[in-house]
């Protein structure tokens, strides 16, 4: 039997990889595929891998053992003999490298830290996501697997996601209700009533409407909480698509055929920006939804190394290379900076180099296999990073350009941009993870080659705006702030296709701010601070960086004060339009804002304030404001996970008692409709003194406005 359609999802359960494919008529079909897992090990000296492999053939879990062929890195140019070990099951995996190490035979492991997952998808030619072409047996067997190449079709894979978020009782614990959102995370139906009521109501939801992705935040602690609720009701909710049971325990197993993705990524991404993350980094859709950007790295890395017949090393806790001091103050220079020039400028334009780090690593071969204290080897054969990065890079390019041809309320903009963002970030970390002691063949060298490289280029873009006649206001690694008197967007984008041609490089005006002020350093008002500042576009929008509302920690209220104050500052035509009348205004706003805030007249929902649980609450011996509050969480049933984004108002922030300084946004009811006026008129101070600041917005100023 053979059909076409999309790889939605691919697991080990049982001792066999299964894998769920939805056909271009809808259906979703579940097919098997036999697995055995398998390592390299390379003897010490004194033992020969026809001895080795004899010895270790003989245990009964492995399948064979024969010695094989391959390169031992990725900068070796002979193959070397290993021995190749197959076992028979899962179970079977650790219990022979275990026995295996205890002979004391063996030198050098491989192949042996991956998932079981990655080492069977490794072995495939079509990634999770990418339409396929499949052939099965009538009882589901797989016999074939081809990717259909789509090349840059813009829409996502075509599933259909059911978003939800999970409300509790006041006890923290049972179900009070759900809400279905739609692919916008708008509220399109809500499941309420009794607890049991709910639970049937989701179950049936997914009976009938059989979706292919779950999305909630916090998945793993929602999915497994209404397990656990449904169970202990009797009620049956199947979450996955296998016909068993689900197990809760289990991983994301709970939800077999059915991709479970947090809700923040799923936001991040969207369908479209997740496919790309899965084909990087070869890893299903839960997985590549989960993992941090060096860890898809890493994945990519090690799939390229079985393309390639290289091994894939143990992971490492160590440094590659040991540099000097000398070393170190002549090589590690990292990115090259120009520090701003404080305070109000008009007519400026931001120059932004393309993808920078990952366009030098391809222009001039940077691999960890060709680079050394002394930099590129000359002549050295294309190096395995440049080869990963090139078809990603040109994929980003292709997304990025096109996304700007499109009307921005399109869907296929939309599509675009998830596609583009998500390889920007992996691209992005490329060049720091190449000297990452935790990658398997990094080279500290290689890092310290790409900075090297960006510093010349960005010396030489300087220097080419400084003989164009514009000034040169701040420079950071990637991207040039430059103006000039009378200058318009057409001589901007002349300079830089200027210093394409001159570099190799491509830039563009990335923004053109009518107006933008650069801030000092909050520690040190005299200082200029990188990457902080704020401005209008031309075209009316807010740019901003480094300050109060780029914050997750920043309440909806404040980043809603700051960015009026921003418009009320630039609502003029000149410079010194914003510095005689647009500032007094300004302050007037600070000070009506303040009166809103002492009168108790701020909406309680728009004080809440986000920060996330970076471990257990056992870890943690400070009582801080999120802390306190998800131990109140906590006291009422409802145990936050590490990672978990914790919702607090503060109450009386001066109590001695710091359980009683803030309250959890998950308990405020009508009983605690108050919030700590004092502290929210010092937050609102502080953030109206970084906007101001730059023109005498000082403490004096402020005791004025209290």
């Amino acid at each position: 039997m053979k059909t076409y359609g999309w790889l939605l999802d691919v697991y080990i359960s049982g001792g066999r990889a299964v894998l769920w494919v939805k056909t271009d008529d809808g259906e979703v079909v579940r097919l098997w595929d036999r697995y055995l897992p398998d390592f390299y090990v390379k003897p010490r000296d004194g033992y020969s891998v026809e001895e080795l492999a004899g010895i270790i053939r003989q245990h009964p879990n492995v399948v064979d053992a024969e010695p094989v062929e391959k390169y031992p890195t990725v900068s070796a140019e002979e193959k070397t003999r290993v021995v190749h070990v197959v076992v028979d099951e899962v179970g079977g995996f650790r219990r022979v490298v275990r026995d295996v190490e205890s002979l004391g035979m063996v030198e050098e492991w491989f192949n042996v830290d991956i998932l079981h997952i990655q080492r069977y998808l490794f072995g495939k030619e079509a990634a999770p996501t990418e339409r396929v072409e499949v052939e099965y047996s009538e009882d589901g067997m797989l016999r074939g697997l081809k990717p259909v190449d789509e090349g840059f079709k813009v829409e996502p894979p075509p599933f259909t996601p059911l978003i939800l978020q999970v409300e509790t009782n006041p006890d923290g614990n049972s179900v009070s209700r759900v809400w279905i959102l739609d692919d916008r995370l708008k509220p399109v139906m809500t499941l309420k009533g009794g607890e049991r009521e709910v639970l049937e109501g989701l179950a049936q939801m997914i009976r009938e409407g059989d979706p292919d992705v779950l999305v909630a935040p916090s998945p793993d602690q929602v999915f497994i909480r209404l397990l656990e609720r449904a169970r202990r009701l009797g009620v049956e909710l199947q979450l996955g698509r296998e016909g068993r049971q689900a197990n809760p325990y289990r991983g994301s197993l709970y939800a077999a055929g059915r991709p479970v993705i947090p809700l923040s990524c799923f936001q991040e991404y969207g369908l479209a920006g997740l496919s790309e993350r899965c084909r990087f980094a070869r890893l299903p859709l839960g997985l590549a939804s989960r993992w941090p950007a060096g860890r898809i790295i890493d994945s990519r890395q090690c799939y390229e190394a079985v393309r390639k017949d290289i091994l894939i090393p143990r992971l490492r806790s160590h440094p590659s290379e040991g540099l000097t001091a000398r070393q170190l103050i002549l090589r590690d220079r990292g990115g090259l900076v120009m520090s701003p020039v404080l305070g109000l400028h008009e007519n400026v334009a931001e120059l932004d180099f393309e993808s920078m780090y990952p366009n030098l690593i391809v222009r001039y071969n940077i691999s960890y296999e060709n680079t050394g204290p002394e930099g590129v080897r000359e002549g050295s054969r294309p190096g395995f990073l440049p080869e990963l990065t090139r078809r990603f890079l040109e994929r980003r390019l292709y997304f990025k350009r096109l996304r700007r041809s499109l009307p921005e309320d399109s869907l296929e903009y939309l599509w675009c941009d998830q596609r583009q963002k998500a390889l920007k970030m992996i691209l992005v970390c490329i060049y720091g993870f190449s000297g990452c002691d935790v990658n398997r063949y990094g080279n500290v060298y290689t890092f310290l080659e790409i900075n090297n490289r960006a510093r010349e280029v960005l010396s030489r873009t300087i220097n080419i705006a400084l003989r164009e006649g514009f000034q040169v206001v701040y420079a950071d690694s990637d991207s040039i702030f430059v103006k000039k008197t009378s200058a318009v967007r057409e001589d901007y984008e002349r300079l830089a296709r200027l210093i394409t041609e001159e570099t190799g490089l491509r830039i563009a005006l990335d923004h053109h701010y009518k107006f933008i002020v650069f801030l000092p350093l909050k520690t040190r008002p005299g200082m200029q601070a990188v990457k902080r500042y704020y401005g209008i576009l031309t075209s009316g929008e807010l740019h901003y960086r480094g300050i109060a509302p780029r914050r997750r920690d920043c309440p909806p209220f404040i980043k809603e004060f700051c960015e009026r104050l921003m418009r009320i500052l630039f609502d003029a035509e000149t410079v010194e339009d914003v510095l005689k009348t647009q500032y007094k205004k300004a302050r007037r706003y600070v000070a009506e804002t303040l009166k809103k805030i002492s009168r108790g007249q701020v909406p309680i929902e728009s004080l809440v304030v986000k920060k996330a649980l970076r471990k257990p609450i056992e870890g943690y011996l400070s009582k801080q404001p999120h802390i306190v509050a998800a131990i109140q969480m906590a006291w009422k049933g409802h145990r936050p996970r590490q990672g978990t984004l914790i919702d607090f108002i503060y109450v009386n922030s001066r109590h001695a008692n710091p359980m009683r300084r803030v309250v959890s946004a998950e308990l405020i009811d009508r009983a605690h409709r108050y919030y700590d006026r004092e502290k929210y008129k010092e937050l609102l101070l502080t953030a109206a003194d970084t906007i101001l600041g730059w023109k005498g917005f000082s403490k004096r100023v402020r005791e004025q406005l209290t």
